[in-house]
């Protein structure tokens, strides 16, 4: 078989070509609905097997229908001229080549399906709808990107946003580093890009025409916002829709501290990280009152007393009026100290008096207040400005906040 019948079906667009020629090990090609992701990814897919014999690539999406509906078709396309050379084995979900290539569809339906791919060894790991993946899955996959032979190995993705995976895509990817540019990640040396997509994108003129109807009949304007022009600010499902980087982070303080009445919110945790922030209510002006977050500490593996000491540390040098501490710390669970009582030690020890505030239990209805006290405070008052506004150095509070999707089980609470 002439291996010049064996070239996708394909004409790339510019930004399908942009991609498809990327030289970073992770790329990433995302945004609005319809610019032709799928495709470019299935023609990577069977590039890399064509180009170089002996190539495993791996097409990951979430469940085997998916894979059914759009991999399988989609690569019986491309090759449809020679598809008698290259046999889709269903059972296995895998096309083989002739030259010993092959392309496994895979999926990651349940956690842990990830380690079924624990054996396997990965030249070219791609994934479709990467924001239906969790970090962990995407990270795990990747160890499995390797080769005793000297090969091209790398990660190429692409998405639409919302979804489980919308926060950590949008901070790994696209937070990083301007659109369309090799980023460097300083502690490991591997490179990733992200390169963005509209409709317009999209290499057929009727298609373009015709889905964009499509994507702008959509009645939800968050999702019609997001898949029509690739926002990554907003997305379907997105609880505080309010958020706006520009808006509610600032570099620095209007106020002076010691003009404000000061407290400290903390949600604790080992192996799921403990949070700490500093709130600062500053003195009403013109009848409305604004809050300030201007300090975090963030992070797991430390033990209640570890935390209570840090936390006294940083008290001692800066009063607050309040600590606020959740429900639960308050109790004596399986017969040891309520982790309440283990922080007033430490604070008694170093003579500190901190008044230490109980918040509400989890239940459902203390759960939707607190939800609804939040889209207030993020909501644009009559001076033009929030109620309340974060300083840029509490990254995970600005990385978190935004991202937090609604439970797709339990109606109107966060997830």
């Amino acid at each position: 078989m002439s291996q010049d019948l064996l070239v996708p079906n394909i004409s790339p667009s510019p930004k399908q070509a942009k991609f498809l020629s990327s030289d970073a090990y992770e790329t990433f090609f995302g945004g609005a609905a319809g610019p032709g992701k799928s495709a470019a990814l299935c023609a990577e897919a069977v590039t890399s097997c064509l180009e170089d014999p002996g190539h495993h690539t791996y097409i990951f999406r979430k469940t085997i229908p998916e894979l059914k509906q759009s991999i399988v078709p989609e690569i019986k396309k491309q090759c449809a001229a020679y598809l008698d050379h290259m046999p889709y084995n269903s059972q296995d979900r895998r096309f083989n080549f002739p030259n010993g290539s092959y392309i496994q569809l895979a999926y990651c339906d349940n956690p842990g399906d990830y380690f079924r791919y624990q054996s396997a060894e990965i030249h070219t790991l791609l994934f479709d709808e990467l924001t239906h993946f969790t970090q962990d899955e995407y990270e795990y996959l990747k160890t499995r990107v390797r080769s005793v032979e000297p090969r091209l190995l790398r990660v190429m993705s692409a998405s639409n946003p919302g979804n489980v995976g919308h926060g950590w895509v949008k901070s790994y990817f696209i937070d990083i580093a301007q659109e369309g540019t090799i980023y460097t990640d300083p502690g490991t040396g591997l490179t990733r890009m992200f390169i963005p997509a509209v409709i317009d994108d999209h290499p057929i003129e009727s298609f373009r025409i015709q889905y964009r109807k499509t994507l702008e009949s959509i009645p939800d304007p968050d999702l019609r916002k997001a898949l029509l022009n690739g926002d990554w600010s907003i997305f379907a499902g997105q609880v505080y829709t309010e958020w706006r980087r520009n808006i509610h982070v600032i570099n620095k303080l209007p106020i002076e501290l010691q003009d404000c009445h000061r407290f400290i919110g903390l949600d604790s945790g080992y192996n799921d990280p403990t949070s700490i922030h500093w709130i600062a209510e500053a003195p009403k002006k013109d009848g409305i009152t604004h809050y300030y977050v201007y300090r975090e500490l963030y992070g797991n593996g430390k033990r209640p007393e570890e935390w209570a000491l840090i936390l006294a540390r940083h008290i001692q040098l800066e009063p607050v009026d309040i600590l606020l501490m959740p429900h639960d710390t308050f109790d004596n669970l399986g017969g040891t100290r309520p982790i309440v009582d283990q922080f007033k030690d430490i604070f008694n020890k170093l003579g500190l008096q901190v008044r230490i505030d109980r918040s509400a239990p989890a239940t459902h209805t203390a759960k939707i207040n607190r939800q609804s006290l939040i889209h207030d405070m993020l909501a644009i008052q009559e001076d033009g400005l929030p109620k309340m506004q974060v300083m840029s150095n509490c990254v995970n509070l600005i990385r978190t906040l935004p991202m937090l999707p609604y439970s797709t089980t339990r109606v109107e609470e966060i997830d």
